[in-house]
């Protein structure tokens, strides 16, 4: 890259190319929004990211190809990460590969890759946002022994401890949640006190964890809960209700195909039943499909519901025809 570019380059995208370091070093001061996608190093991401001391936003997709088994964010400008899935096709990489977040100033992170073997974040006091599409586990088809608390149980927990300080929480898949559920009965989950709001995937058989997944969260104010189709057990029990359920949370918006069965309406019982401070419950736009299920029955068996908070006002959207 040449000297003039390089002193004034503001946005840099570089898609399935090679990137070296002839001189050592990279230096662009200018450069505040970094894109790399599949790119072969001949360097460390470190040295790049040391070169570049205004870089806000950097968006990363790892070649499976990559030889270095360590990529190193440490940077005191950066403000949002984004570490996105290897492409459809690869089971992983061929190189076992450790990830470490070390930004103050960091606000947003989105983290995407199931494939790295573990991820390591320090000093991440300005978080306002993470957004989580892994599993924690490094492989294909590995699941989380509660018996064999290893080395990998204790890098989980000190990952989950390094963003314990967020306020908003995105987990768009089901398979967090699932790994969630894991973690949590061998004790690891700690408490998220500042998350304020949290959007989470379900699957149906997931919802017996829920009322623990919110334990962990004694301060949340709104929860929307999207619930994966799947077979519900009729016999499900949502009996304890953790304090953010009994006296901070005001809105919860259930993304759901909900018919007329009981165990499809338990989710909305709970919170309608056990939340004393519930302003506003939303059964949002996949709630029902009006060309199998008229409006007013499910006006008529969510009215039967018993309400704890008397102000809470309920919200009905139909699914939107095609």
């Amino acid at each position: 890259m040449g000297s003039d570019i390089g002193s004034t380059l503001v946005y840099l995208k570089l898609t399935s190319s090679g990137l070296r370091d002839p001189a050592g070093f990279v230096y662009m001061p200018c450069l505040k929004f970094m894109h790399l996608e599949e790119v072969i190093w001949d360097t460390h991401l470190d040295t790049v990211i040391s070169g570049c001391p205004v870089l806000e936003e950097l968006t990363l997709l790892r070649d499976p190809h990559d030889k270095y088994k360590a990529l190193l964010v440490r940077t005191q400008s950066l403000k949002r990460f984004r570490l996105l899935p290897l492409r459809k096709g690869y089971v992983r990489s061929r190189v076992k590969c450790t990830l470490e977040i070390d930004t103050p100033g960091l606000e947003y992170m989105s983290l995407g890759d199931d494939h790295i073997d573990s991820i390591v974040v320090k000093n991440l006091t300005s978080l306002l946002v993470v957004e989580l599409d892994i599993k924690f586990v490094a492989g294909f088809a590995v699941h989380f022994d509660t018996w064999n608390l290893t080395k990998r149980s204790e890098i989980i927990s000190d990952f989950l401890n390094g963003i314990s300080s967020v306020r908003h929480m995105i987990i768009i898949s089901a398979k967090t949640v699932q790994a969630f559920d894991h973690y949590s009965k061998a004790g690891m989950i700690p408490k998220f006190n500042n998350l304020s709001c949290l959007q989470a995937v379900f699957r149906s058989y997931l919802l017996q964890f829920l009322p623990a997944f919110l334990e962990c969260c004694p301060n949340l104010k709104h929860l929307l809960l999207v619930v994966h189709s799947g077979k519900m057990d009729e016999g499900l029990k949502l009996t304890d209700v953790p304090r953010c359920v009994s006296s901070t949370l005001e809105c919860v918006e259930i993304q759901e195909k909900l018919e007329l069965e009981e165990g499809k309406m338990k989710a909305t019982s709970y919170f309608l039943g056990n939340s004393a401070v519930l302003k506003k419950l939303i059964l949002s736009p996949t709630a029902y499909d009006p060309r199998d299920v008229l409006e007013s029955e499910i006006w008529e068996k969510v009215n039967k519901l018993k309400k704890r908070s008397p102000g809470c006002e309920i919200i009905i959207r139909a699914m939107e025809e095609d």
